[in-house]
């Protein structure tokens, strides 16, 4: 009777170390869940364009309160910075300090599509990830593993998970956080051509967002 009393215990803890074992398993499922239950994203993002041999960054602070808005203010290069966009609500409002003009006009629906060229990562934050997903064959999900890039001469650290994403509008690889399932790295590709690498810098998924980030400047 002991023994059975032993080994029936030793299942019953075996049991329930795969079942958390399967909890900790990142499935799409599960990143599609932590993009519909996003409120709000703030990020410093590093985008690099290719074309050809050229390679042109962009860095900007974005900040997102879906579905209708945004502030996304330009940091690098030089000659963009302090290049400023707002939408709040119906409103949008430019501000180019290199021409010294503002332009503040209404718009309809939300605003337009700015922000489409980061991909995954905008469809991941505009709580759109679950229709976007669906133009695309997805990888089985490897990782989590260690993943770093560079950024201003220091090594930039996360616990990613890595998924690869194909369909008729060319291929995307994709990191997520460990820990939260937010998009840190994407790779965007023509074919074997890379075109678009966007990096998260920092990041804070569902924080406390002012609402004076969104005012319109008189």
């Amino acid at each position: 009777m002991m023994k059975r009393l032993i080994v029936c215990a030793l299942l019953a803890v075996m049991a329930l170390g795969a079942v958390a074992l399967a909890d900790d398993v990142v499935s799409v499922q599960k990143i599609l869940d932590a993009s519909n239950a996003l409120q709000t994203f703030s990020a410093t993002i590093m985008m690099t364009q290719y074309s050809g041999k050229k390679a042109s960054t962009i860095e900007f602070q974005f900040t997102y309160v879906p579905p209708t808005k945004m502030r996304i203010e330009y940091t690098a290069p030089k000659a963009l910075v302090g290049q400023l966009l707002i939408i709040n609500g119906d409103q949008l409002y430019t501000y180019m300090p290199a021409l010294h003009r503002s332009l503040h006009r209404t718009v309809s629906g939300d605003g337009g599509d700015e922000g489409k060229e980061m991909g995954f990562l905008y469809y991941f934050v505009n709580r759109s990830l679950s229709e976007f997903s669906q133009a695309y064959t997805i990888s089985p999900i490897d990782g989590p593993e260690k993943y770093t890039y560079e950024y201003n001469g220091k090594e930039v650290s996360y616990n990613a998970c890595k998924l690869e994403l194909i369909g008729e509008y060319g291929r995307q690889i994709v990191w997520c956080d460990a820990a939260s399932l937010v998009p840190i790295a994407i790779d965007i590709y023509d074919g074997d051509t890379l075109t678009i690498e966007i990096r998260v810098v920092d990041y804070e998924y569902n924080g406390i967002v002012p609402e004076a980030a969104f005012v319109i400047p008189d």
